[in-house]
């Protein structure tokens, strides 16, 4: 009896079913990872937290459509049914472009719920304005593509090449703007250098993002007729190595809070009622400062839910990660000991 899913010259399905289930078990993974942190860390969730959530549940949803246009002949030379292979491989390209929007959109909104800055904030919404255009223009793209009646028959059609060109395009340059945020975002505030790195490298995992949006456009400029889903498969792993490593990458500057719970005390940080706080110069709190008289420093902080109610009771507003300025004042009081003055007839 063969195996149903095999790896050979003229079968790559097994290919395809590793990548799609395994990257997938790894999103679901870091997705149930967030969830932990956000209830039981520093929540409440906000809705960068629901986007990447909704993104997760597409992305399975993506899976789902692999696995069906793999059981009708996707990756494989000799399909058992072409036609349903190309609609399920169609209706997952779809799923593909809007989960990939919900993952930058919700590194966007985190971007947003970081700042305080007016400028910076003008920002942030143009980027949401361009990341939902950019979402809904690529899924009208896709669906129209080559004949209008049946735009999944991909056969002898090559018009839907030069469409994922400009999308990959503008994908790439919209990764590269929300690390242009995240610069933008500690550009101005006074902390020290490797916090700065620590916050910048946290979202600069989106640039090997990049580097996945050029890699799978160089398979679909492969992609022959004949044997059209064999050729495929490439692009297909590509995808969901792709779209499962946005959404990973998408969560990535929350993992500290979660890694934290797990130190010993050698490294920097501390954990106090539910927060969870890196400073450079001392593990205290910004309620609680240090004896030390020092100047003014940086924290880049990570607020449980008992700290985020007390900002919201100052009017300072909630947010997951807050980079403030924290400004310590040293008051000394001097006794001088008066004596009073003998007179003559005392001498």
């Amino acid at each position: 009896m063969a195996a149903p899913y095999a790896i050979t010259p003229t079968d790559r399905s097994g290919v395809i079913v590793i990548a799609a289930t395994l990257f997938m078990s790894w999103m679901v993974l870091v997705s149930l990872f967030r969830v932990y942190m956000r209830v039981a860390m520093n929540g409440p969730p906000g809705w960068d937290d629901a986007v990447a959530w909704i993104g997760g549940v597409i992305g399975i949803g993506n899976v789902c459509a692999i696995l069906k246009g793999v059981a009708h002949g996707l990756g494989r030379a000799d399909p058992r049914d072409g036609e349903s292979a190309l609609k399920a491989w169609y209706t997952s390209e779809i799923l593909f472009l809007t989960g990939q929007c919900a993952a930058k959109l919700s590194v966007c909104l985190l971007l947003r719920r970081l700042g305080r800055e007016t400028a910076y904030l003008r920002l942030c919404l143009g980027g949401l304005a361009i990341l939902a255009g950019w979402g809904i223009a690529s899924i009208l793209a896709v669906s129209l593509q080559c004949e209008p009646v049946h735009p999944w028959n991909l056969i002898g059609c090559r018009s839907f090449i030069p469409a994922w060109r400009a999308i990959a395009a503008v994908d790439a340059t919209t990764e590269a703007l929300l690390v242009g945020l995240s610069i933008r975002l500690v550009w101005g505030v006074q902390m020290h250098r490797s916090q700065k790195a620590t916050v910048i490298g946290a979202f600069g995992t989106r640039i090997l993002i990049i580097v996945l949006v050029i890699l799978r456009q160089c398979y679909l400029e492969r992609v022959g007729s004949d044997p059209l889903l064999l050729g495929l498969s490439d692009v297909v792993v590509a995808t969901e190595v792709l779209l499962h490593g946005s959404l990973m990458a998408a969560t990535v500057p929350c993992l500290k809070p979660f890694v934290m719970a797990f130190n010993t005390g050698w490294g920097q940080g501390g954990q106090k009622e539910g927060s969870y706080l890196r400073s450079g110069t001392s593990g205290a709190t910004p309620s609680q400062p240090q004896s030390q008289g020092r100047s003014a420093d940086d924290e880049v902080a990570m607020l449980g839910s008992r700290d985020l109610r007390a900002r919201d009771d100052a009017g300072e507003g909630t947010s997951g990660w807050l980079i403030h300025e924290t400004r310590e004042w040293s008051l000394r009081t001097e006794y001088i000991e008066m004596r009073p003055l003998k007179g003559r007839g005392e001498e």
